[in-house]
């Protein structure tokens, strides 16, 4: 009998080391989930939730776009007025004479164009935004004068409280910007 109650009692010790390495094992497992799930998720730059091509598509169809044309009728102009130059202005890749011009600024979409008339000449020139918060001054032309004659740099408009710079525009150190009123 003796035997059989010392194993019994082996056992016993057994079974009870058994049970507290699975309880250490279960705690560990546990703190370490935890602890994982207190770590951020891991985010990618510049990834698309839903982007607008898939590389895997094999059908593309091209939708015919509204053909637009310059006319006064079609959108209301953001800015329209008049200016006077009073000497030759290279504008892009015209010549714009002395003279009289119409001058106007439309919004297309998240985009600006501006339009001069007059001359004999139409242009639609893409413009980029700068704006402004300064004191209240005049709409004006802005003309850079140098060594190569006179050159349409931006547009200010007092109404939207913005310039707008010609695309191609490029600043050149040693020059001498000029306003001309627009009424």
């Amino acid at each position: 009998m003796k035997n059989s109650n010392s194993e019994i009692k082996a056992k016993g010790k057994e079974e009870k080391k058994m049970k507290i390495t699975t309880i250490a094992k279960i705690s560990v497992y546990a703190a370490t989930l935890g602890f994982a799930f207190m770590l951020p998720a891991t985010a990618h730059a510049q990834s698309d939730m839903a982007p607008d091509e898939y590389p895997f598509s094999a059908t593309e169809v091209a939708i015919a776009q509204p053909v637009q044309t310059a006319t006064t009728n079609q959108a209301k102009a953001d800015f329209e007025g008049k200016v006077s130059l009073p000497y030759a202005v290279k504008c892009g890749s015209k010549n714009l004479e002395p003279g009289q011009y119409s001058l106007s600024v439309k919004s297309e979409g998240t985009s600006q164009v501006v339009t001069i008339n007059g001359g004999g000449q139409n242009m639609n020139m893409p413009v980029r935004e700068v704006s402004t918060h300064r004191v209240t001054s005049p709409s004006a032309l802005l003309v850079r004068k140098s060594g190569e004659g006179r050159k349409l740099e931006a547009v200010y408009v007092d109404g939207l409280k913005a310039t707008l710079y010609l695309e191609a525009s490029t600043s050149e150190g040693q020059a001498r910007i000029e306003r001309l009123p627009i009424s």
